[in-house]
């Protein structure tokens, strides 16, 4: 009885969050980018946003007398910051009690079943709608598709860093997302949950010093993350891996993006196949975007004597993601100020 209860709280969770993306019309608006704009869902579902230092809570939902708002905390990174506004927009949507939660909501693993079954039945459902609404199954399916990935894949914990990135989600809870389509099994996520994602970011820089993880990813950029868009925040670190012709004279180019403030920190360049005399080569940059102007870029490959010989390019679209600071959801701000 209790894992059929937990079921259905995991089920009525999942509906509540198909149905708001179906009405926002979700995958319509992602386009390029591979993350749920949780917050402006919550605007758009009618309540006010808010974000405050809170201590020990990571976020609020309220009602009074139909007046609806949520309050999440600006001391946690950003993807904790979105999985609490899923939660907390799960209790909205579904119409239950005010509720203030703490990071227990981090820790719990929402499957039927043994401990979860302890948990309250809103709670549950809380928990199954965040889940399913910032890590939807389409938006894990095109990212399986855009990445060509295979089973084998996902058994690299740095497949599931990188797809957590993209998600805007944390590491954990990108696991449970795809234990739950089914692209890895339990035992799979019990062993990659024992990786820790700073020694996946520590291993991405090898022997490059960093001053500190905290608040701090490294986005691996590829020929894979053509024309997509890279919310980043100002703390993080870009390792763009791409194939150079190297032996036929082509060289990767980065002066559109050091002009527009990106600076290399590192740059190698390794020969795909030693054995092969003259093949072509795997170009490293490890580089700053901290003062990286937001827009479209695009890196060419090119002959130094002939620039106008190009083979191959590479685009990609940067935007700055920070945790919020404190007081009321911009655009909900915006609006107000123009009221006035």
């Amino acid at each position: 009885m209790a894992i059929r209860n937990d079921r259905i709280a995991i089920m009525r969770g999942m509906r509540a969050a198909m149905r708001l993306h179906r009405d926002l019309a979700t995958p319509d608006r992602l386009r390029e980018s591979m993350r749920v704009d949780v917050f402006d869902a919550i605007s758009r579902s009618g309540a006010m946003l808010m974000f405050q230092p809170l201590d020990k809570l990571l976020g609020a939902y309220m009602n009074e007398d139909g007046e609806r708002g949520i309050i999440i905390t600006t001391q946690r990174p950003i993807g904790v910051q979105r999985f609490t506004a899923g939660h907390e927009l799960g209790h909205m949507i579904m119409n239950h009690t005010p509720h203030a939660d703490d990071d227990n909501i981090l820790r719990r693993t929402p499957v039927a079943g043994g401990s979860y079954s302890k948990v309250p039945v809103q709670e549950r459902e809380a928990d199954a709608f965040a889940s399913h609404f910032v890590l939807p199954r389409f938006l894990i399916e095109k990212h399986h598709h855009a990445n060509e990935l295979t089973g084998r894949d996902y058994e690299n914990p740095q497949t599931v860093y990188q797809a957590s990135l993209r998600f805007g989600a944390s590491y954990s809870a990108t696991l449970l997302a795809f234990e739950r389509e089914n692209l890895i099994s339990a035992t799979l996520r019990r062993d990659l949950k024992k990786v820790q994602p700073k020694s996946l970011k520590e291993e991405l820089v090898d022997d490059f010093q960093v001053d500190g993880w905290a608040h701090r990813d490294v986005w691996r950029l590829t020929e894979r993350d053509e024309g997509g868009t890279i919310e980043a925040n100002r703390n993080d670190l870009f390792l763009l891996k791409l194939e150079e012709h190297k032996s036929s004279g082509y060289l990767w180019t980065f002066d559109e993006l050091q002009d527009a403030g990106f600076v290399v920190l590192k740059d190698e360049c390794n020969a795909l196949h030693p054995q092969n005399l003259g093949g072509n080569s795997r170009r490293f940059i490890l580089g700053d975007p901290s003062r990286l102007s937001e827009g479209q870029y695009t890196l060419r490959e090119t002959k130094s004597w002939d620039p106008d010989d190009e083979p191959k390019s590479f685009s990609f679209t940067y935007t700055n993601t920070v945790s919020r600071d404190p007081g009321l959801y911009e655009p909900q701000r915006d609006r107000l100020l123009r009221l006035r």
